[in-house]
């Protein structure tokens, strides 16, 4: 099942227009919905010292909401070098609410995590099905060891 979230309307800095679920910052337009207990947050345009610390705010208010994740980059073409560590902070908010998460990349977004990221410490997936099988096999060996 897919099912829209609108966006929060008391998140400040955040545009959107009327009838859509898409929220427009500064050169990114960001969306999520909801895949099989899995929440998806979708960011296309570029991602920059003017909108970093709004694309945090929206995606972090989805950490814990579902029991998993999915930051889908795949339609990102500039990722500032700063966003490794807001990454590395969702990976630890993440760690800290129990949600279990990954992240699809362009090539633009893979080849800055190759360099910011060399051992690999972040989550990542090369398509939304391939994310979805990490987030369930996440789940999956969380439970086992609880």
């Amino acid at each position: 099942m897919i099912a829209a979230l609108a966006p929060n309307p008391a998140t400040r800095g955040f545009t959107s227009h009327s009838g859509s679920c898409t929220v427009h910052c500064n050169g990114a337009q960001m969306r999520a919905h909801c895949r099989d207990q899995v929440t998806i947050v979708k960011v296309a345009g570029d991602i920059d010292v003017l909108n970093i610390d709004r694309f945090y705010d929206y995606t972090r208010r989805f950490v814990g909401e579902a029991p998993g994740l999915i930051l889908d980059l795949s339609e990102v073409d500039f990722l500032c070098a700063s966003s490794i560590s807001v990454l590395i902070k969702l990976d630890n908010d993440c760690r800290t609410a129990g949600t279990q998460w990954a992240i699809v990349g362009s090539l633009t977004v893979r080849r800055l995590l190759h360099i910011g990221d060399p051992s690999d410490a972040l989550p990542t997936a090369s398509s939304e099905r391939q994310a979805l099988n990490t987030v369930f096999a996440q789940r999956q060996a969380s439970l086992a060891t609880s």
